[in-house]
């Protein structure tokens, strides 16, 4: 298998580094990175990821659960959620419109791996 190509829809600097530095070194490829949701709508549609990495408070005008059901209603797309407030966001009507996954923050670079690999399947390289 192949890695994957994924989206990173992040608008806090280190952490989006941190994930594209992850997603790299377990074999996938971040396609880019996005900090806003109207952003990650558009950075999808040109990109068309295998999967996206999607913050639930993001800058701007759409929050990453909007941006996430626009991307999905043009092109089905898995959505792992990154989320500080993990408890409430769990309580939310968002996990009814997209039942992928929700890893709370900080997280580890197994819990990315993890994720990723209960979705898309095993990459060919692990972590040292």
């Amino acid at each position: 298998m192949t890695g994957k190509r994924i989206l990173v829809v992040e608008d806090e600097f280190i952490v989006a580094w941190d994930l594209q530095n992850i997603l790299r070194r377990i074999g996938h490829v971040p396609i880019g990175c996005a900090t806003s949701g109207e952003e990650a709508i558009r950075m999808a549609a040109e990109t068309l990821p295998d999967l996206v990495l999607m913050d639930v408070q993001l800058d701007g005008e759409i929050d990453g659960v909007a941006a996430s059901m626009e991307i999905t209603r043009v092109r089905p797309v898995p959505i792992v959620y990154l989320t500080a407030y993990s408890e409430s966001f769990l309580k939310g009507p968002s996990t009814m419109v997209h039942p992928y996954l929700c890893i709370a923050k900080p997280f580890s670079a197994a819990t990315i791996q993890t994720a990723i690999e209960s979705i898309i399947g095993v990459p060919q390289v692990r972590p040292n």
